[in-house]
């Protein structure tokens, strides 16, 4: 259908300028093709993703959100995964232009709180870089598991080389349903 021979089976044949798109999960090197199973469930501002070794019967998910900017780059990116032990912890993810020695500022805007009294912000240590990112990750302390628990928004930011303070308004509303449907 592609091309103007015939091939044996298992074999492909495209002209120059065609080829087979490689699958964007990456399989471990320990399981076998087909027995490695990634399923992705959207909730709301979020969405769940479960990595499967059927193999061995072992499930990985984590739950995330991500923010692009006007180009389509990546501005932000958090992802709740847990522990072993299960202890919940946010994966923060920025641009890789994030000002050297900055933080990721994080507060929980209350919409129920009082506005005399707003909650701490949080501040997140950067613990490296990438050509394409920066990342840190902070546990789930009572401040997030309430903003989660009422689907509140958090207030995150920070500061670009250039000077120039990213501030973004993120919803945490669906976290709390995409977390309950893990099993």
């Amino acid at each position: 259908m592609f091309s103007s021979g015939y091939t044996s089976a298992g074999e492909t044949s495209f002209s120059h300028s065609y080829s087979i798109k490689k699958s964007e999960v990456v399989v471990p090197p320990d399981v076998p093709m087909g027995q490695y199973r990634r399923i992705t469930q959207p909730f709301d501002n979020w969405l769940l993703t479960c990595d499967e070794n059927m193999k061995v019967g072992k499930k990985i998910c984590n739950v995330s959100q991500t923010v692009i900017d006007e180009t389509g780059e990546l501005a932000f990116n958090w992802a709740m995964a847990a522990t072993e032990k299960g202890t919940p912890f946010f994966i923060l993810r920025t641009s890789a232009n994030i000002k050297t020695g900055s933080v990721i500022t994080m507060t929980v805007i209350d919409p129920n709180g009082d506005k005399n009294k707003p909650l701490p912000p949080l501040q997140v240590a950067l613990q490296g870089c990438t050509p394409a990112m920066c990342f840190g990750q902070i546990e789930v302390n009572r401040f997030l598991k309430s903003a989660i628990g009422i689907g509140a928004s958090v207030s995150v930011s920070y500061t670009l080389n250039n000077g120039q303070t990213i501030t973004l308004i993120l919803p945490l509303r669906g976290l709390k349903e995409a977390v309950a449907s893990i099993k």
